[in-house]
């Protein structure tokens, strides 16, 4: 099995005309194939049925064993975005009790956890990209989720926890270095007393908070930690605006507020960000990635024509802006573009990036201002 569906992949790959296939082709010459190689009947509409009717939805297909159907699965045509049709899927399955859940243009296949807790983002635990991944690691992951008999066995669930249970361990020790930074930055009473007793356990004598607060102040840059967090290929993740951009155009009575503004601390880790001035302007925000976000709606207004430029703005080996949302940890999609932004930045990252991305266009520095408290 395992080395018909490498074959498979590797074909696809040299096959050129799969870009121009619509929705049903992409069904019958890759999805339906596939199924079949998974073991699969897909001549029987009882086994593999065909366009589920959930109320007044349907679903591409609905794998049933046993006289229940445990997984379903929404076909787009190749190359079609997904993103869009994630919730829809998500709430149908929910409704029907369905489990294990895909969302697939036959190239890149998206599956979802149904029972765990959260939004689709976090019932999301696995991507396979059948251009992009190793033939032989994707025919693994196929084999140990969607196989007929791995599903009847209940196998192929349990397998889905685990990826689910890696993801969501993955993406959580990538924060490591930015919720250490942050103890470090803003040391809690806890922390304070820890490195209290254990000084006094060592030397006998016991410090006050106010001198080892003052100690961490001291030896901060060497104290914090670089985040060097490997990217987790996911779907896109749109950063929800629930409003649109805040202007406040700058008057005499907004003399403190540009003070504060030119006062550029050394470091903005565990600062909250409450606004930042743009060419005359200052616009309120609420979260720090919306430093970014913002500033690449104003300036896709601007200079709409060659915004594409973005592309050249990176950290060294880390990508902050791409065509690819699969090569960022946490994208979120550029109106107006076919863009995606890194969010997922430590604050000096944010502030470091959009320094960079305003002196592509031209700007200098003096012309961005961060307010934070």
């Amino acid at each position: 099995m395992k080395g018909k569906i490498e074959s498979f992949i590797n074909e696809l790959r040299s096959n050129k005309k799969i870009y121009t296939f619509d929705e049903g082709s992409t069904k019958q010459a890759l999805v339906l194939r596939l199924l079949s190689l998974l073991g699969w009947d897909i001549f029987d509409v009882e086994e593999v049925c065909p366009e589920y009717s959930v109320n007044s939805n349907r679903v591409t297909y609905a794998l049933k064993v046993k006289n229940s159907y445990k997984v379903f699965i929404e076909v787009k045509r190749v190359q079609k975005k997904l993103d869009t049709y994630q919730k829809g899927l998500i709430d149908v399955s929910s409704q029907e009790g369905v489990n294990l859940s895909i969302l697939t243009n036959g190239l890149i296949w998206w599956f979802y956890l149904i029972s765990a807790q959260g939004d689709w983002q976090k019932k999301w635990f696995l991507s396979i990209d059948f251009l992009k991944q190793k033939p032989d690691h994707i025919a693994t992951q196929l084999i140990s989720i969607l196989t007929k008999d791995k599903i009847l066995k209940g196998k192929a669930l349990k397998n889905a926890k685990v990826l689910h249970e890696e993801k969501n361990q993955k993406i959580a020790a990538d924060f490591i270095p930015q919720a250490w930074n942050q103890i470090i930055s803003q040391p809690n009473k806890i922390f304070v007393e820890l490195l209290s007793d254990t000084t006094e356990k060592i030397c006998g004598h016991r410090i006050d908070s106010s001198r080892i607060e003052k100690y961490l102040k001291k030896h901060l840059d060497g104290l914090l930690i670089e985040n060097h967090s490997e990217a987790v290929v996911a779907p896109p993740a749109k950063i929800k605006k629930e409003h649109k951009i805040k202007e406040v155009t700058i008057s005499k009575d907004s003399m403190t507020a540009k003070a504060e503004m030119l006062q550029e601390p050394d470091t903005y880790e565990g600062k909250a960000v409450k606004s930042f001035k743009f060419d005359k302007n200052i616009y309120k925000i609420d979260q720090w990635e919306e430093v970014l976000t913002t500033l690449c709606d104003l300036l896709v207004v601007k200079h709409e024509k060659d915004f594409e430029k973005v592309l050249w703005v990176s950290g060294g080996d880390k990508t902050y802006f791409s065509r690819n949302w699969d090569q960022l940890s946490i994208p979120a999609e550029i109106d107006k573009t076919e863009l995606y932004v890194e969010t997922k930045l430590t604050p000096d990252e944010i502030v470091k990036t959009a320094n960079a991305l305003i002196a592509e266009f031209g700007y200098s520095q003096d012309k961005l201002r961060i307010n934070v408290e």
